[in-house]
């Protein structure tokens, strides 16, 4: 009886008349669904906005259509939404979402987020109303579906093939982005559409099988070129999971093992090309070898392994600190950056925690945390329950692409950040709509009024999400355009346009900096100080985190000449992000203009403790020497970067300059004091540690000059010209005047007629009287 019942619900269908038309409609709006990863950016900074957009109106025209046929929406689907706990989770975790609004410190991007989550959740109600009774059309979506990932292969392999002509294979490989604008969520995109074709492979026959092989293989290159080791995972554990469960519901025969092959082949095929693309690019790490990539998934000594790591564990500091509402949805963006200061480089922050589960749990809570684990849970428990004891075939089908894409999903969700990815949304929806709809078991018609309230309700809540979407589609914009002004130097944009039309959904950057701390910007650039200053307050207080305020501060009071509150905001900026270089420049540069050689050291030993390379030992050195820092002190400052960087030739090169300075300036107090042998000794000693120094030279034969031993003096006066760095004459001069006691009068002549021809004191005088 139970078979019959499950049998019944795939055959149920819609009076005649209308089943061919939803049929269509409801392949119309799924085609529609996969125009999102061929959506162009439309100037936005990133995809998400234009795709996000796009959703809403997609909603719209679908609860419009609902609305005009109320017959699509059956009373078995409303019996189901009210029973089903996915449904019920789904609801409460937007409730708690919103919820945890009240503990956010930056509202704009909760709203934001919480706006991406009711777009979803509407996709996910129109698919399972188009899908629902009209399971029968899974293959043909199935092949749809296959299409869409051929067109986007082939995008991708056209794209990569041209850069590979015009740059390099490395830099090729690394451009892998499709429309997604991230590698990892290209290949994301990619592996969690590979269930469709596998069961579109394993049901088709003649040229539609082998047309899925061939978009099999392209996909599958595309998934190891990008070196993704999550979508690795992903890819592995979707073709091993579908063969076991084909194989358990199918005989074990030839002609099955023969199906199996049509997956495998393809998928050995794209492992060999990939490693051979990679061995001709001559890549290493990320792009080395297919396996290489493999074996670094458990070596947490890899960098993007052991930031995730980081990452995790200040999610599990906030899920501590704030367990009940956690610190608000979508604020990791800001909340994030404090934990992240003593661990990231320069500007770099960390816009998800690369897990979704600690994310959502960090963001809103620990029960609500939960709760989006239970969405996935009581999903794949469904799923699980009808293969083993359903007995109709297609329904086991059904619930294998269910797990499937869940699996895949739930892989990406761990290591990634799909949460806020429309490409990846559509099909967290998909399964969910699937597992749904994959239970119901018989059709009731809803009154034409029923499903009026329901559309309407679609269309309302649709309407309310694009409005706020196209708010955030005109930020990412404007980002965009900001982003351009300050790379290429030339600003299109004026500071008061920015100002008077400041972004509230969402009112930060991606990057995390607020749109006001730009306005302020824009007006340091036009030289406005007092506006700046005020749209930086503005932007400090949406988020205070980062640094740049301080830093825009700091460059208002050097343009102003206050140099000691310079200094102040170039320190304060130093402390709150201290692993960033930027701001140990200006710290140390600042302290420089004051003298302060203290404060130069506790600047350069804050940054040392995060950043410690030859490079910062010497910026701070010439910091010191030019705040008048003691040589010796100098020397000793140096030979302790020294012992951390042994052998390091910049350090050497650095120190033999300060010694070179301590015997010149000895030699220098000698030389006024009249000791000329005793200048002569340190002079010698100075070029010893730099011997081209051309002044050096002149210096020693000065010396000798002094000392009448005008050889020695014609010696080092002639090394000094050389160089074209000596340019008054007096080498020259002295040179002429040894050759003149030592009575060589044609050398005399010589050197006397070129000091004489740069002016050099009384050169003229002495060649009328000699060189007549």
């Amino acid at each position: 009886m139970k078979a019959k019942l499950v049998t019944d619900k795939l055959n149920t269908q819609e009076p005649t008349s209308d089943t061919n038309y939803f049929d269509l409609i409801t392949l119309f709006f799924i085609i529609g669904f996969l125009i999102i990863d061929f959506l162009p950016q439309f100037r936005s900074i990133e995809i998400i906005a234009p795709q996000y957009l796009y959703l809403s109106i997609l909603n719209i025209s679908i609860g419009v259509f609902i609305y005009y046929n109320p017959a699509i929406l059956t009373q078995n689907l409303i019996s189901i939404y009210k029973k089903s706990h996915i449904v019920k989770a789904c609801l409460l975790f937007i409730v708690f979402s919103g919820v945890s609004l009240f503990a956010a410190r930056n509202l704009s991007l909760g709203i934001v987020n919480l706006i991406r989550i009711v777009i979803v959740f509407c996709t996910l109600i129109n698919l399972s109303i188009l899908l629902n009774n009209r399971l029968h059309l899974i293959y043909k979506i199935t092949f749809l579906i296959g299409i869409s990932i051929f067109i986007q292969s082939f995008q991708a392999f056209y794209d990569f093939v041209q850069f590979s002509k015009t740059d390099s294979i490395l830099h090729a490989l690394a451009n892998l982005k499709g429309n997604t604008g991230n590698i990892n969520i290209f290949s994301a995109s990619l592996s969690i559409k590979i269930p469709f074709l596998l069961i579109g492979i394993v049901h088709f026959t003649k040229w539609k099988k082998w047309f899925l092989v061939f978009v099999l293989l392209l996909a599958t290159v595309l998934i190891f070129l990008t070196g993704s080791r999550a979508a690795f995972l992903s890819l592995f554990f979707e073709t091993l999971i579908f063969i076991l469960l084909y194989l358990k519901i199918n005989p074990l025969n030839k002609i099955n093992i023969l199906t199996v092959s049509y997956i495998i082949v393809p998928l050995i095929i794209s492992f060999f090309t990939a490693n051979l693309i990679f061995e001709k690019g001559k890549g290493t790490g990320r792009y080395e070898s297919v396996s290489s990539r493999v074996t670094q998934v458990g070596n947490v000594k890899d960098a993007s392994i052991h930031e995730r790591l980081l990452y995790w564990n200040n999610a599990l500091k906030m899920i501590k600190n704030k367990p009940l509402l956690g610190i608000g949805l979508g604020n990791w963006q800001i909340e994030s950056i404090p934990y992240e200061r003593k661990t990231n480089n320069d500007h770099t922050i960390s816009a998800n925690t690369h897990n979704d589960f600690l994310e959502i749990t960090a963001e809103t809570g620990i029960l609500n945390g939960l709760l989006y684990l239970y969405i996935f849970i009581i999903a794949f428990c469904l799923n699980l329950k009808i293969f083993f004891k359903s007995e109709n075939r297609e329904l086991t089908i059904i619930a294998i692409l269910s797990t499937l894409l869940l699996l895949s999903y739930g892989i990406d969700a761990t290591f990634n950040f799909p949460m806020y990815r429309p490409t990846m949304q559509l099909w967290f929806s998909f399964f969910l709509a699937l597992s749904i709809i994959n239970t119901s078991s018989s059709e009731e018609f809803l009154k034409s009024y029923s499903a009026t309230r329901t559309s309407t309700f679609i269309i309302i809540i649709s309407l309310f999400t694009l409005y706020f979407s196209f708010k955030t589609f005109k930020a990412y914009q404007l980002e965009n355009d900001i982003k351009a002004n300050f790379q290429t130097n030339k600003f299109t944009l004026r500071a008061d346009e920015i100002a008077h039309n400041l972004p509230q959904y969402p009112n930060v950057f991606s990057t995390s900096e607020p749109f006001a701390t730009y306005a302020g910007k824009y007006y340091i650039e036009e030289k406005n100080y007092k506006q700046a200053s005020k749209y930086l307050n503005i932007g400090n207080k949406i988020n205070p985190y980062l640094g740049r305020t301080e830093l825009y501060k700091h460059l208002i009071a050097t343009g102003e000449g206050r140099n000691d509150s310079a200094y102040f905001y170039a320190k304060k900026a130093l402390d709150i992000r201290p692993r960033n270089r930027d701001y140990y420049i200006a710290a140390i540069n600042s302290g420089m203009n004051l003298k302060d050689t203290t404060g130069i050291i506790k600047i350069h030993n804050i940054y040392t403790q995060y950043n410690n390379y030859p490079e910062v030992w010497i910026n701070t050195s010439s910091a010191l020497n030019q705040s008048g820092y003691n040589n010796k002190k100098l020397i000793s400052f140096i030979d302790k970067g020294l012992k951390t960087f042994p052998g390091d030739s910049l350090l050497s090169e650095r120190k033999k300059i300060f010694e070179k300075n301590i015997f010149e300036n000895q030699a220098m107090l000698f030389f006024n004091n009249l000791k000329y042998d005793k200048a002569l000794d340190s002079y010698k000693k100075a070029l010893n540690k730099d011997p081209n120094n051309v002044f050096l030279m002149q210096n020693i034969g000065i010396c000798f000059y002094n000392l009448k031993q005008y050889l020695n003096a014609i010696s080092y006066l002639k090394k000094s010209l050389i160089s074209a760095d000596l340019k008054d004459g007096k080498a020259e001069y002295l040179l002429g005047m040894s050759y003149f006691f030592i009575k060589n009068k044609e050398n005399c002549c010589k050197y006397l007629n070129l000091a004489k021809n740069k002016n050099y004191g009384n050169a003229q005088e002495i060649m009328a009287e000699e060189c007549k």
